[in-house]
């Protein structure tokens, strides 16, 4: 639609005005002068005699009102910032003639092609500072950048001007693909937040029922120590919790008497036949019969006492008791009990100072490794917290080089068990109290949230006194536990772990505690966790954190073997073999 502001196309004569159809109630007449120029009519510059004397001069009429259009800039849309997309703009001006000489002389058909590609090339230049989800910023830039009025050199003045924007079709699906890409990805992230804590509660509830289930474990075998593990024993133990079968295991019982004696009697007639063989061939005489009985046979062959001999095998029955006394029975060598006798409960040797088998008189087999005297537990702590992200990495290959190192010293893996543990908002057990070996799986690191201390040290409370009980039934000396502890962050909890550390370190089964830090974790943190306070150390806090875990590495490869040459030797020292770059802590509480 367009807006012509001159009502004639060609020049008419003045009287012909009133001819003109809709004629505006306010404009203004322009008359071309000869000599060049324009002059203009107006009610304060013509009286009614000059208008009627110059009624057939030519002039043009030219509209004075106000006008408002509004149009949808769809052929030159504006580009975003990127350039790839585009704005979708609607412009609503309002304006009116200020010099209708220069509206005559431009001789515009249509108004709007000059107020429209005007307030365009004012815009552009805005629009294209904002990215295509910034429409609403981009719109108040624009119209507070616009100084109204404005006028054009066409004579036009632009009064009022406002341009809406938002993005284009093709833009608009963009926005919404990525706002709900976001909320996907925000829904995600909640989601696995969600099975994450959901995995780590199951796990925790699966892990009580196992200590529990350990523990009743424990206390039904100390309870059937003192119960004979033969047939009948075990007959009668089931008839204990199962009294409802009485009929079946009296039956048992029955069948296993009845076996018992039929092989008491198969042996008693095997032992007749063979002193028979003996007597027959001379091997042994009737005087030598109690001996054999008591030294040899045992207390089943009393039957042989009054068994009948062959004809002609035996002595004269007056002769028997002189010969029995002038030949009194020898004496056969004890039989040595195959049992070995039971290790004490915490190193050394047992009470009665009786020797295992095996023991130091005795020579190894021809290619055996002798066996550790002692034991050393090791348990590895380890900060998995967001302080570690930096150096999870490398505390993955600290794990894979211990293992390197202890599979490569069988001597030392003998005597040496190992745990690992990981802590940040939870204290986890990666790896159980084990002999390491090129089996043995290395645990894989996950890093966590929080940074709390004291589970950690509740989860030490609950193994060291458990496992080292367990180590005593397997060797004869159990050295004291050692835990190396690395700490990267500053516990989140507080001073509530502390209480929990002392608990640990009032125990009778204490471990020594080597403490190292790393970071930017408070040094006097440390040294109150060390366990004596000798075994505090800690990196430069301004070392990159990955070189810091390396020499936390070496530190706990280099003391690990001593601990274990250590308890092969028998002795349970523990020397800190601090590499370069790890310090001693000197702090005093």
């Amino acid at each position: 639609m367009t807006v012509p502001l001159i009502l004639n196309n060609r020049p008419l004569a003045r009287a012909e005005l009133a001819s003109l159809p809709n004629l505006p109630p306010n404009f203004a007449v322009v008359y071309p002068l000869e000599g060049g120029g324009w002059e203009v009519e107006s009610p304060r510059h013509r009286t009614m005699t000059q208008r009627w004397l110059g009624k057939n001069k030519l002039c043009y009429v030219v509209d004075l009102g106000d006008h408002r259009r509004t149009a949808k800039l769809t052929k030159t849309p504006l580009t975003c910032k990127d350039q790839a997309h585009r704005f979708e703009a609607t412009i609503d001006v309002g304006f009116r003639v200020h010099d209708p000489v220069a509206v005559v002389r431009s001789a515009l058909a249509d108004v709007l092609s000059a107020v429209y590609p005007h307030v365009i090339s004012r815009i552009r230049p805005h629009a294209a500072q904002f990215a295509i989800d910034e429409a609403f910023e981009a719109q108040a830039r624009i119209n507070g950048a616009l100084a109204l009025p404005l006028q054009l050199p066409e004579g036009v003045t632009l009064y009022y001007c406002d341009v809406q924007l938002q993005p284009d079709q093709a833009a608009r699906e963009f926005i919404r693909s990525r706002t709900k890409a976001g909320r996907d990805s925000e829904m995600g992230r909640l989601h696995h937040r969600e099975a994450v804590g959901h995995t780590r509660h199951q796990e925790t509830i699966k892990g009580i029922e196992q200590e529990y289930r350990l523990e009743r474990d424990r206390r039904e075998r100390a309870a059937l120590a003192a119960v004979r593990l033969d047939f009948r024993g075990l007959v009668l133990e089931h008839l204990v919790k199962h009294p409802d079968d009485t009929e079946k295991s009296m039956d048992l019982l029955l069948r296993w008497e009845e076996g018992r004696q039929l092989r008491a009697l198969d042996q008693e007639q095997r032992q007749v036949e063979m002193v028979r063989y003996m007597i027959d061939k001379g091997i042994v005489r009737e005087v030598d019969l109690p001996g054999l009985r008591q030294g040899v046979l045992g207390p089943s062959a009393g039957a042989l006492g009054g068994m009948m001999l062959p004809p002609g095998s035996a002595a004269p029955a007056q002769t028997a008791p002189a010969a029995a006394q002038a030949h009194p029975p020898a004496a056969l060598p004890p039989v040595p009990d195959p049992t070995p006798p039971a290790s004490p409960p915490w190193g050394g040797t047992r009470p009665d100072g009786a020797q295992r088998p095996g023991g130091p008189d005795s020579a190894p087999p021809q290619g055996a490794r002798p066996p550790a005297v002692g034991l050393a537990p090791v348990y590895v702590v380890l900060d998995t917290s967001s302080a570690t992200a930096g150096c999870i990495t490398q505390l993955c290959d600290s794990l894979r080089s211990l293992q390197t190192l202890l599979a490569n010293s069988p001597d030392v893996t003998s005597a040496v068990r190992l745990s690992v543990l990981t802590f940040s908002d939870t204290a986890d057990v990666r790896l159980p109290l084990t002999q390491v070996s090129w089996q043995t799986g290395v645990p894989d690191l996950r890093m966590g949230d929080g940074c709390l201390y004291e589970p950690v040290f509740r989860r030490l409370l609950e193994l060291v006194p458990l496992e080292t009980e367990r180590l005593k039934q397997q060797a004869s000396r159990v050295n004291r536990p050692t835990v190396f502890f690395l700490a990267a962050g500053d516990p989140r909890d507080g001073g509530g772990w502390q209480a929990a550390h002392q608990q640990l370190m009032r125990h009778p089964y204490r471990p020594n505690i080597v403490a190292c830090g790393i970071g930017a974790v408070d040094r006097r943190t440390v040294a109150r966790i060390a366990s004596p306070a000798e075994f505090a150390v800690a990196a430069d806090p301004h070392a990159e954190l990955a070189d810091s875990a390396a020499q936390f590495s070496m530190l706990l490869q280099n003391t690990v073997l001593h601990l274990g040459r250590s308890a092969v030797a028998g002795s349970s020292e523990l020397q800190l073999q601090r590499p370069q770059g790890l310090l001693p802590i000197g702090y005093d509480e």
